[in-house]
């Protein structure tokens, strides 16, 4: 199975460049590029910028799918600058089944205007400024977040102390999981979906890290 590092290798010969021609261009020599390519290092966040300006799809790096990135969609452009508030969208993807690779750093990707009164008026509990978007892979959400979405995640909730839909990190991944909490103080986790039978109970044990609450999906559903 194809991970980050065969991707990127794929990508440098997508673009017709050797390993010395795409190392220059992230800023890195030979030598680094062959031991991102094979594995032995991830790469940072300084060479991931700068090879998204080379021409290397960033996010199919990690996701294993192409961008297609829209701008269109429920949440409307702001009506003017005094409107906009400019939400980071993040090269790490939250997987919907069997987790994503995380980076060493959060890439972000570029920043995508949104209305802040729209923000306000559907996600009124959060704060803007600690919104970000995040894609969404997998089908074991399906039917609350679809594979391809964008999920609008407050990342001011690092902690469950309401029932919802969660980015989780785990074991180096990301995941994104209904998250519900249980009379005993322990914490289930979920996926929506009627045909993935996934259920885990979190007892305070596990190495379990809350990034945010995903509180809209670019689909059109608050969550």
């Amino acid at each position: 199975m194809a991970d980050i590092h065969d991707r990127l290798k794929e990508e440098r010969k997508r673009l017709g460049l050797n390993q010395t021609e795409l190392g220059q261009a992230g800023g890195v020599g030979k030598e680094a590029q062959l031991r991102y390519e094979s594995g032995a290092r991830n790469p940072d966040t300084a060479y991931l910028e700068a090879i998204a300006s080379a021409g290397v799809d960033v996010p199919y790096l990690f996701t294993g799918r192409r961008s297609a990135v829209s701008l269109t969609g429920p949440a409307p452009a702001p009506a003017d600058a005094e409107d906009a508030i400019h939400i980071p969208l993040l090269s790490a993807a939250g997987s919907m089944g069997c987790g994503n690779e995380l980076l060493s750093e959060d890439v972000i990707l570029g920043h995508v205007p949104m209305s802040r009164r729209w923000l306000q008026l559907n996600v009124p509990r959060s704060r803007p400024e600690a919104l970000q978007l995040v894609h969404a892979y997998g089908d074991s959400m399906a039917g609350t977040l679809n594979s391809g979405d964008f999920a609008i995640v407050d990342t001011d909730a690092t902690v469950a102390d309401i029932d919802g839909v969660y980015v989780l990190q785990a074991g180096g991944q990301l995941f994104i999981k209904r998250v519900t909490r249980k009379m005993n103080g322990t914490h289930e986790v979920s996926s929506d979906n009627p045909h993935v039978n996934t259920v885990d109970v979190l007892d305070g044990s596990q190495q379990v890290r809350i990034c945010g609450r995903v509180v809209w999906g670019w689909n059109g559903r608050r969550l």
